[in-house]
């Protein structure tokens, strides 16, 4: 991840594309966030089961078919490694796709951490659908 892409996401306040990665600034600066993903062949209309506060779109190229999300706060408790989901995101192969991403609750405990037990308050939508070329 190159320092631009992290300039970039925050020139819109939520996200931003680079070559083979994708960035997104949650408002918490630790701990768990609700994250929900909408994986289509087609282009899907924006979310509207609940009023948003951000929404950034942008394409983003993937030159392998197989991208994971990962957080990016450091290594798990249990290895040196990044812990990345099993959810493939370019699930239609290498090539461009569109990616909207939807963010609720990131205003309210900005560079905060998220206190386990507690109600979690940031929540994500990910739409994400391939571009014919």
């Amino acid at each position: 991840m190159k320092h631009r892409t992290v300039t970039e996401a925050g020139n819109n306040g939520l996200a931003a594309d680079g070559t083979n990665h994708a960035v997104v600034i949650a408002g918490i600066s630790a701990g768990p966030a609700l994250i929900s993903f909408d994986l289509s062949p087609g282009q899907l209309a924006p979310d509207t089961s609940q009023k948003w506060e951000d929404v950034a779109e942008f394409e983003y190229t993937p030159t392998t078919g197989v991208v994971h999300l990962a957080a990016s706060m450091g290594p798990d408790e249990e290895s040196d490694d990044m812990e990345t989901y099993e959810l493939n995101l370019a699930f239609a192969g290498p090539g461009t796709y569109r990616m909207r991403l939807h963010a609720l609750g990131r205003e309210l405990n900005p560079d905060g951490v998220q206190e386990e037990g507690k109600p979690i308050a940031e929540h994500y939508l990910l739409q994400i659908w391939p571009i014919p070329a």
